[in-house]
């Protein structure tokens, strides 16, 4: 007869919780951003605009600094400083992007054709 062996792990592998460096941070809104253009372009195909809020869930930068930025909000705000997304407009007390200039800024950021 043999032995009975339950193994269990006692560590779990390390998870980045904040992206280590400034490339890193890039590569990673990169990612976010290639990996979910397509669900935004498909679940705004009607509209014109795009509210800030429905940006940031669908692209899922919150995924980019869980710790320090759980909504993502400081990752948008960012590429709008940078200049690869242009100002949201404020209608009716909500922020929205023109949504064809939105995907081809963020395309053309990303790299995706």
């Amino acid at each position: 007869m043999g032995y009975a062996v339950s193994y269990r792990p006692t560590r779990k592998r390390a998870q980045r919780q904040s992206p280590a460096n400034k490339a890193q941070r890039t590569k990673d809104i990169k990612n976010a951003i290639r990996w979910n253009i397509a669900q935004l372009e498909h679940d705004t195909v009607s509209s014109e605009t795009v509210s800030r809020e429905l940006v940031l869930s669908l692209l899922r930068f919150g995924k980019v600094a869980p710790t320090a930025d759980p909504t993502g909000d400081h990752v948008l705000q960012q590429l709008i400083k940078e200049g690869y997304v242009q100002r949201p407009k404020r209608r009716a007390g909500v922020q929205v992007f023109d949504r064809s200039d939105l995907l081809t800024s963020l395309k053309a950021y990303a790299g995706v054709c």
